[in-house]
């Protein structure tokens, strides 16, 4: 089942008629059900029995735990449920890292390889529903909480449709106790849900897919393209990674707000950011948070010398590289290289600070603001043309086109060659428009019907949480501010698209009621949903 289809509409219908229906007390139950119907119709039986050995083994691992009396006891159930939780997710996932490795090496040395891959499908949601067990598992063991004595309510947590096959990467403590006290329906939670919801469809389906067209057009044959196009469509990717991605959250925030469930914040306007270590705190929020409190602090953070910080930052993007996928794209794309920019920028700021003060440019300047923003995009792209090539030497094969002014084979490039129409082509600059203005307003804080004054005061604390730890160190604050972030996940803003409402009046009520209706009417009319009317499945639902 996809977040967008027939079938899911059906499945949100049945959802919340018997959660309203139903007493409270049976809240959770019905949403249990819903949450397992979810996986096996998106995974079958095997994706439901290996996600309930996953949540058996964490849970009475951690009764265990809480149980015994000997510290070496406890480590060593500790280590099994790791152990065990690690050993499927690389069976499923990393069974052809060594063949990518051999590729590369034989790229670095010049001899061409030509992996021999293992086809394994792995169960729905592996990647994002193993975090969190092994998160839980861990705080159990460090004795931040006590054990979930309750298996239909920890199962929920783990299983809970809303966040299994993309994320978020909740935190037990945060997300976990709340899902199983829920029950009932709020009339307000439906509107101001199905407009979080819609904002999602706005992304993916209006922008998000027409910006595939382009992309999926250009990348496999990127050597018969000039170098504008090239650099075009690698913009392009970014912009779509984001509002896929993004666009996904809302959907899934959307859906849960329908519920009564707020979700932790995943996104916070990401090409607003002044640095590399700042857009990592804006983008995919939890898991940094994840690999923060459990990595890179384990490590020893920022507290034994800049040599140490150095290798713990390598080890974390390494990390989270590897997190994405089996293949060194991801490992570079979204890790390493990203890990380059960030030590480099970090040693570069006194010379940075110096040029400032010759040139007489103020730190508030707005262009200053502007240009930083848009190196950042650059930078990233740079990071996101590895993410989405097939192999690194297509993606330095891509970027190679760009610095050597790669020259067209098809002659002059038509809208036609990138796939897109002219009424795409129209339509897709006016929604990156709309979207770039609701992220401004976020940004600035300023009154939108998607964010309210109660979202931008918490939005704001969040802000200045993670500019105050930012000061202290580069990925310590990074890392920091996503979990101040993902703490604030009840409150804060998300592009422009958070939904909590605190007693908004029955005017601003019936803006929102009519804005739902006039958004759900230009999402199936400009809506792009491809051959069949089938659009395509979520990136980010691959890994």
């Amino acid at each position: 089942m996809e977040y967008i289809s027939y079938s899911f509409i059906a499945f949100m219908a049945a959802g919340l008629i018997l959660y309203a229906l139903l007493p409270k007390s049976f809240g959770k139950y019905v949403l249990l059900l819903a949450s397992l119907l979810f996986v096996g119709l998106s995974g079958g039986a095997f994706s439901l029995i290996f996600l309930a050995l996953g949540v058996c083994v964490s849970f009475f691992g951690a009764a265990a735990m809480e149980r015994s009396k000997s510290g070496a006891v406890r480590t060593g159930i500790f280590l099994f449920v790791l152990i065990f939780h690690l050993g499927l997710l690389f069976y499923f996932k990393y069974q052809n890292f060594g063949e990518y490795t051999k590729e590369l090496l034989g790229f670095i040395s010049g001899e061409e390889y030509y992996p021999e891959l293992i086809e394994r499908s792995a169960p729905v949601g592996i990647s994002f529903y193993t975090l969190m067990l092994i998160g839980y598992a861990a705080d159990v063991y460090m004795g931040k909480y006590r054990a979930e004595t309750s298996l239909p309510d920890f199962s929920l947590y783990a299983s809970y449709f809303g966040h299994i096959v993309q994320g978020p990467i909740d935190a037990y403590d945060e997300v976990g106790h709340g899902m199983a006290k829920q029950g009932g329906i709020r009339y307000e939670d439906l509107i101001e849900g199905g407009l979080r919801l819609c904002l999602g469809l706005f992304k993916k389906l209006v922008i998000s897919e027409r910006l595939a067209l382009m992309v999926n057009m250009v990348f496999p044959d990127y050597m018969s393209y000039s170098w504008g196009v090239l650099l075009l469509c690698a913009a392009a990717f970014s912009l779509q990674l984001y509002t896929d991605f993004s666009g996904c959250m809302d959907i899934v925030c959307g859906a849960s707000r329908m519920f009564g469930i707020r979700l932790s914040v995943n996104f916070r306007q990401p090409f607003f950011s002044q640095s590399v270590a700042e857009f990592w705190r804006r983008w995919h929020i939890t898991l940094g948070a994840f690999l923060r409190k459990y990595i890179y602090i384990p490590l020893g953070g920022n507290r034994k010398g800049l040599l140490r910080k150095h290798l713990n930052t390598i080890a974390v993007f390494f990390i989270s590289g590897l997190w994405h996928g089996g293949n060194w794209t991801y490992v570079i794309g979204t890790g390493l290289l990203h890990c380059v920019y960030m030590i480099l920028g970090e040693h570069l700021k006194p010379f940075n600070k110096a040029v400032k003060g010759a040139l007489h440019i103020s730190e508030e300047s707005k262009l200053l603001r502007i240009v930083r923003s848009l190196w950042v995009f650059v930078l990233v792209t740079i990071g996101f043309v590895f993410f989405r090539s097939d192999s690194v030497i297509s993606a330095v094969g891509y970027l190679s086109g760009i610095v050597a002014l790669q020259e067209s084979l098809y002659g002059p490039v038509t809208l036609e060659l990138l796939g897109l129409s002219a009424s795409d082509a129209v339509i897709l600059v006016i929604g990156l428009v709309l979207i770039f203005l609701l992220s401004l307003q976020a940004e600035l804080g300023r009154d939108s019907i998607f964010a309210w004054k109660d979202d931008r005061a918490s939005a704001a604390a969040a802000k200045t949480k993670a500019s105050a730890s930012a000061n202290a160190s580069s990925l310590g604050g990074q890392a920091m501010a996503q979990a101040d972030a993902a703490s604030a996940m009840t409150a804060g803003t998300s592009d422009g698209g958070a939904a909590v409402m605190g007693g908004a009046s029955s005017k601003l009520l019936a803006r929102k009621e009519t804005l739902l209706f006039v958004m759900v009417a230009v999402i199936i009319l400009f809506g792009c949903y491809g051959r069949g009317y089938d659009a395509s499945a979520f990136i980010y639902a691959t890994f």
